[in-house]
C-alpha cells in the first residue's frame, strides 16, 4: 500500500474493481426497478447514478484496506456500507465529509463513523482522507452548508481524524477473527 505526503493511505483501483462496481450498480438499479423506488436524488437520473457509482468506488477501496471482499448487499436503510462503517465519496481532491442530521427527513444519516474517500478518475487512485463520528461532523454550525442544491454539514479534511486512528467496528473484529481462523 502506498501513502501520500500526509499519510493517508493511497490505493489503486483496478480495473476488476470497476467492473465489480458496475455489477454492483447493475444490481442496485434492478432492485431500485423491482420495488418501484426512486433514488434521492431528484435531478437528472444520470447523475443519481454518478453520484451512486462514485460511492461504490469508495466502498470498494475502503473493501480493499480492509481486505474485505466488496459484494452486492440489499437495500437496508439500518446497515452500514462497509463492516460497519460509512463511506463517503467525491471526485473533488480536496472534497469534504458530508453529513445530513439524523432528524432531516430527506436525508437523514444513521450514527456512526463515516470515512472520506477520493477518487482520481484519471489515475484511478483512492485515498483515504480520514474519519469522524456523526455527531462530530454535524456539532460543528460553521460546517453547515445552506447554499448548496441539498443543504448538509461539509467537513473539511484538515478537521477529520487520520484513517490509523479508526476504532474497529464489531463487524471488522468478527471478519478479522473469521479470516485469521
Amino acid at each position: 500500500m502506498q501513502f501520500n505526503d500526509l499519510g493517508q493511505p493511497v490505493l489503486q483501483l483496478t480495473q476488476d474493481d470497476y467492473k465489480n462496481c458496475f455489477v454492483i450498480m447493475g444490481l442496485i438499479q434492478l432492485e431500485l426497478q423491482n420495488r418501484n423506488a426512486k433514488t434521492t436524488y431528484d435531478a437528472n437520473p444520470l447523475l443519481g447514478e454518478a453520484r451512486t457509482f462514485c460511492g461504490l468506488l469508495g466502498e470498494q477501496a475502503v473493501s480493499n484496506y480492509f481486505n474485505y471482499p466488496n459484494v452486492y448487499k440489499q437495500y437496508d436503510p439500518k446497515a452500514y456500507d462497509i463492516l460497519g462503517y460509512e463511506v463517503r465519496a467525491t471526485y473533488h481532491e480536496n472534497g469534504c465529509l458530508l453529513t445530513h442530521a439524523p432528524d432531516d427527513k430527506h436525508y437523514g444519516d444513521k450514527p456512526g463513523r463515516y470515512i472520506l474517500v477520493t477518487i482520481d478518475q484519471l489515475t484511478r487512485e483512492a485515498t483515504l482522507r480520514g474519519f469522524s463520528t456523526l455527531k462530530r461532523c454535524n456539532e460543528r454550525k460553521d460546517n453547515y452548508q445552506t447554499s448548496w442544491r441539498y443543504p448538509c454539514f461539509a467537513m473539511p479534511q484538515n478537521q477529520l481524524w487520520p484513517i490509523d486512528m479508526l476504532p474497529a467496528t464489531d463487524e471488522l473484529r468478527h471478519y478479522q477473527i473469521e479470516k485469521a481462523a
